[in-house]
């Protein structure tokens, strides 16, 4: 009874009381006494992302994963990827990093002995604190994904209050990041790659808002794929196996619609957008004055690199590309510019700002002669995440020249990725969670 008391105080405090046992009753639909049923909807999941050619990542718990290997063995040989979930399914932000560290080491030693090859981590219920980074980093880990960006576009004013309180429940809850103040992009913290993972996501859309006709949901996620597209941004799709069969028809939709887009819409899993990220990481150029406006560029990237070039001319061919950019292959070239197509920083910038605008792939030089530089920036001392999506704004607006590496591979505009969490297979793993749970607060 202690058990089951103590697991529902800490679930109602996301959910509510009365969504609470709706939740419960919803459980017992969707998953059988054995794995049979959890399979089935695993293999719609795949299918659908397999024949659009993207293949989804998972994070699971280490103990579901030693109740199930064969299972989850067979997946990753075909090809889906594996994160941790944590070694059980609780609130690693109210654990501090000395527990952290046992836990994640203890997950580790599972998926090692079970042979699922893993480079990443998600939270469960998507929090952790300000130690988790710094001690997945430690343990080697190269990126984890439990930053949230909410996208506003649901209209509360169509929903009951009961059901708007639901909602707000879960974003006080998640404490997401506001897709209008800041960049759905992946970032650098403590030696890993943070990747966000967008919402509205399943759990908003069909528990929260009662959301189950698959147009509504395909219009939403439409929707975020069209604001990430026009900011050359990241959607993260966050889609738990259990509800696909409400959402199978909206994800293919989601993903059919990237496809069609030009440029395109570069589709990958967590790893490897942060194997991407860390390699675009290295990319650099060297600028040498030729005299009378000429640059000669020479790019330091491998073959897989976007270098985009506007409002200056360029003695290789180019394609157009977007949003006025010009696409250009080559990797030693001559540019005419009457300005440096550099960014041009103030020399009491903070170390922040600079290294935000070389991750976003700009040429950045400190320098007193804001004569030189066609964008010079002089109000950069005091730098932080909230800034840069508006900093980012203001250079893309501007007519000066300009050269860069853009954020995806091989000419794509912006990126997608679509992901779920596996957190039980059998209703037994789902009441077992609770006493997991229960048992690993006490220690």
């Amino acid at each position: 009874m202690m058990v089951t008391m103590s697991t529902l105080h800490f679930l109602s405090k996301s959910r509510g009381t009365r969504n609470l046992i709706s939740r419960i009753r919803t459980i017992l639909s969707r998953f059988g006494f054995s794995s049979r049923k959890f399979e089935q909807l695993l293999n719609s999941y795949i299918t659908v992302a397999r024949n659009l050619d993207c293949m989804p990542t998972f994070a699971i718990t280490a103990v579901i994963l030693k109740r199930h290997p064969e299972l989850i063995r067979k997946l990753s040989q075909q090809g889906v990827e594996f994160a941790v979930h944590g070694y059980v399914h609780i609130d690693y932000k109210l654990l501090s990093s000395s527990r952290q560290a046992r836990h994640f080491t203890k997950a580790i030693d599972v998926f090692n002995r079970c042979n699922i090859p893993f480079v990443g981590f998600r939270a469960p219920f998507l929090r952790v604190n300000s130690d988790t980074s710094e001690v997945l980093g430690n343990l080697g880990f190269l990126y984890h994904s439990s930053r949230v960006i909410h996208w506003s576009l649901i209209n509360l004013n169509q929903h009951s209050e009961y059901v708007g309180n639901n909602h707000a429940r879960l974003l006080e809850f998640y404490q997401p990041l506001e897709a209008s103040e800041y960049l759905a992009l992946p970032r650098f913290k403590d030696g890993l790659i943070e990747i966000p993972v967008s919402i509205p996501d399943d759990e908003s859309l069909v528990d929260r808002l009662g959301i189950t006709e698959e147009m509504e949901i395909s219009k939403i996620w439409r929707a975020i794929l069209e604001r990430t597209y026009n900011g050359g941004e990241l959607f993260t799709i966050q889609l738990h196996p259990e509800r696909i069969s409400y959402c199978e028809n909206a994800l293919a939709d989601v993903i059919q619609q990237a496809k069609s887009l030009k440029p395109r819409v570069w589709t990958a899993t967590l790893q490897e957008i942060a194997e991407w990220w860390r390699e675009r990481d290295s990319f650099t150029f060297k600028v040498h004055s030729k005299g009378d406006g000429k640059y000669r560029i020479e790019a330091k990237c491998t073959e897989r690199a976007t270098i985009l070039l506007k409002n200056c001319k360029v003695n290789v061919p180019v394609n157009e590309w977007f949003d006025n950019y010009q696409n250009i292959t080559a990797r030693d070239f001559i540019i005419d510019s009457p300005s440096r197509p550099v960014i041009g920083v103030g020399l009491g910038s903070s170390p922040s700002a600079v290294r935000f605008l070389q991750r976003e792939g700009y040429i950045v030089e400190q320098s007193d002669q804001p004569l030189d530089y066609g964008i010079y920036l002089n109000n950069l001392a005091n730098f932080n995440d909230a800034d840069e999506k508006p900093l980012s704004q203001e250079i893309e607006q501007s007519n000066a020249p300009l050269l860069r590496y853009w954020r995806w591979p091989e000419q794509a505009r912006s990126a997608l990725s679509v992901t779920g969490d596996i957190d039980s297979i059998t209703i037994m793993d789902f009441f077992l969670r609770i006493f997991e749970s229960w048992r690993e607060q006490l220690r």
